[in-house]
């Protein structure tokens, strides 16, 4: 069953046929095809230079937004011990054996000088009357105890 073919002995023909003339046209077409192409690349480039303007402005956005927003928005030592109230303040000490040398050794020296010096040139630029005095006294709340 097994037939052995001899290829050389095959009739040799070209199966496929050609237009007349189609090699002599192939350049023009393939020519024309690659111009029609390149019309379209125009709008594929403006999108790409929009895109681009589009992420500069986002970028610069950002870093304006970045520059201008405060970055840190925490509350300051000061701002912190203004929000407690002095009565639990003394508490605190008070519970936890703090003494008076203990807190004055804590504190610079030099900030009580400046508040002093700026109470006396309040005082010395001020002219006040023993009215003037007994008020400020009056307004002064003494009523708290040191424990």
């Amino acid at each position: 069953m097994k037939k052995k073919i001899d290829i050389e002995s095959l009739e040799r023909k070209s199966i496929h046929q050609v237009p007349d003339g189609y090699f002599e046209d192939l350049p023009l077409k393939i020519q024309t095809r690659i111009n029609d192409q390149k019309e379209p690349t125009s709008p594929a480039f403006i999108t790409r230079m929009q895109m681009v303007w589009s992420m500069s402005a986002a970028i610069a956005i950002f870093l304006i937004g970045w520059i201008i927003y405060p970055q840190d928005t925490r509350p300051t030592a000061e701002q912190l011990l203004a929000s407690i109230e002095t009565e639990d303040l003394i508490d605190y000490l008070y519970e936890e054996d703090i003494s008076t040398d203990e807190i004055i050794a804590s504190v610079d020296e030099n900030f009580f000088l400046e508040e002093l010096e700026d109470l006396e040139t309040e005082m010395i630029n001020e002219d006040l009357s023993n009215e003037d005095l007994e008020t400020i006294y009056s307004e002064l709340d003494y009523s708290t105890e040191i424990m």
